[in-house]
């Protein structure tokens, strides 16, 4: 899609385009009416001239007006009547002028006349030119008014609607209380400021309902797991054969893989609702070498060999969710890489890449980060940790992606860098001294 212009922008630069095509029309229309009026007064002139010089010789008077020509001729041609523009050279000014002209022939008598008057007019590019140059300065004027006008009505007139837009971009679910619209002279403005706070207040009681939901569903389904959880830890005390206890195992292994999953999709409804708003500025390695220190016997206990290549960055995020970022990404290498297998951990001021080798995925590589995508050789997983990985991503406006090539997974994270009040630029700390 092309670049998105401003709304006034949009307005003005339509109105100054249609400005000038309704005055270059108009003046087109303008020249050839004016030319065709003006023509016809002259011919009407010098109808009137040649009747009146007429009449003159009929009465036997001597004519002698300027450019005025009257020949005798031996008979009346086939064309009585001839009209046309020629030049005249002017002595005052030095130079030619344009006149038209009018030739009649009459018969006074018995002897037949041509009699040729002329009438000075100004050339038709000159009328060209002074209607262009009128309708130049016209046009200016008018469009300069027109979007100046335009856009100081317009600002004025939607300054309620552009209010109202950053309300809405500024809304959260969880903020307290109802958002204010700004209300507007203008119905339909005013209609959709109604409609705004209805949705809103409709989303935020709807929202509502849906936490005190998740709320009351993770106590009550937390609350009968952990009784099955403990029944099932005291059954394992029992003295029972082979096949009750490899039933118990099953059912652990299930209550375990449920009570994740709910933990995991009750994470992901507090992400999306925006419940870890608190950020600081934290150490990105210190942060990987800590996770990576919790789980390290892990990885040594599949023989996996990590090369961590680890620069300082600070970036400023809620702890808990870069925490989770991590801890995800490095569990999901430590499950889907073999035995043996490789783990490179780098990170650079503003990325950070996880590369595992590993078997191909069995699934489209875009559906990755959908929720319950997960291998076949790892059916026990609960299948959200890389979809709250690119939620929480998400959230902070970093980038995300995953890559496949030659026996090897990426994901790559640009992080996305920001300067808490009153810190300094690149490092995140607080200042106490201009930076």
């Amino acid at each position: 899609m092309g670049r998105k212009m401003k709304l006034l922008v949009y307005t003005s630069r339509n109105f100054l385009i249609s400005t000038i095509i309704v005055l270059s029309s108009t003046g087109t229309i303008l020249y050839f009416v004016l030319k065709t009026l003006i023509e016809n007064e002259m011919l009407e002139q010098l109808d009137l001239q040649a009747d009146m010089i007429v009449n003159e010789l009929a009465q036997g008077r001597y004519v002698n007006y300027p450019l005025v020509e009257i020949d005798k001729i031996n008979r009346i041609s086939e064309t009585p009547k001839i009209t046309g523009d020629t030049l005249v050279f002017d002595y005052v000014t030095k130079e030619h002028e344009d006149f038209k002209y009018l030739k009649v022939e009459r018969k006074i008598g018995s002897q037949p006349y041509r009699i040729k008057v002329m009438i000075i007019y100004i050339g038709w590019h000159k009328y060209y030119q002074v209607i262009f140059f009128l309708l130049s300065i016209a046009a200016v004027l008018m469009a300069l008014a027109g979007v100046l006008l335009n856009y100081v009505l317009s600002k004025k007139l939607w300054k309620p609607f552009f209010f109202n837009l950053k309300q809405l971009n500024s809304y959260t679910l969880s903020r307290p209380g109802r958002v204010h619209f700004e209300p507007s002279h203008i119905r339909e403005f005013n209609e959709l400021r109604y409609a705004l706070e209805e949705l809103t207040e409709r989303s935020r009681r709807e929202y509502l309902a849906l936490k005190e939901f998740a709320e009351n569903a993770s106590h009550e389904m937390q609350t009968p797991l952990g009784i099955i959880q403990s029944k099932l830890d005291r059954m394992t005390q029992m003295v029972v054969d082979a096949d009750m206890a490899g039933y118990i195992v099953q059912s652990k292994a299930a209550v375990e893989r449920l009570r994740r999953t709910i933990k995991g999709l009750l994470f992901l409804a507090k992400l999306e609702n925006d419940s870890y708003a608190d950020k600081e500025s934290v150490s990105v390695g210190y942060m990987l070498r800590s996770q990576f220190g919790q789980m390290e016997e892990l990885f040594w206990g599949k023989n996996i060999m990590v090369d961590l290549r680890i620069e300082e960055a600070e970036i400023v995020v809620n702890r808990f969710l870069l925490e989770t970022v991590v801890s995800n990404l490095l569990a999901n290498a430590l499950h889907y890489t073999p035995r043996d297998g490789r783990l490179n951990v780098v990170l650079h001021e503003n990325e950070m890449i996880f590369i595992n080798t590993g078997l191909p995925l069995t699934f489209p590589p875009e559906l990755i980060f959908d929720r319950f995508k997960k291998g076949e050789q790892h059916s026990q997983s609960t299948g959200l940790g890389l979809a709250i990985v690119r939620q929480i991503c998400m959230l902070n406006g970093w980038k995300i992606n995953y890559s496949y090539s030659s026996g090897n997974h990426s994901f790559k994270i640009a992080l996305q860098q920001e300067v808490l009040p009153g810190a300094c630029p690149g490092t995140g700390k607080h200042c106490t001294e201009i930076c």
